[in-house]
């Protein structure tokens, strides 16, 4: 489950940077006639969630981001970093059980996102 989201939120979103970078000197490269236009690679999708772990990765979801909906799409926007308040209030509220494990993943989840941009 960690390493799921160690490549969502970290692995992925910096290879998405890259990519865009790399896509304009490419454009560039191409304007120019410096290089011909290449078929694009597939990348790698990174490791799956676990299936028994979906419903605990759509709590932490719904716990740590607000969503908003418009004309692009559904844009997802973090809140503050989770306390086990959060999680005691979330259950209390949602009427979802949050048990033990569960809070512990969650919290790793967390920390995981909180400290993507730490290297």
């Amino acid at each position: 489950m960690f390493q799921f989201a160690r490549w969502n939120f970290i692995t992925r979103h910096e290879r998405r940077k890259f990519d865009s970078i790399a896509d304009g000197h490419k454009a560039a490269l191409i304007a120019m006639g410096v290089i011909e236009d290449a078929e694009e690679t597939t990348q790698d999708a990174g490791p799956e969630c676990p299936p028994e772990l979906l419903t605990t990765f759509e709590k932490y979801r719904d716990v740590k981001f607000t969503r908003r909906v418009d004309d692009d799409g559904v844009k997802l926007y973090p809140r503050e970093q989770l306390s086990w308040s959060d999680l005691v209030a979330y259950s209390s509220i949602s009427g979802q059980n949050i048990g033990m494990f569960e809070s512990e993943i969650i919290m790793g989840l967390d920390a995981i996102f909180e400290g993507r941009n730490d290297g």
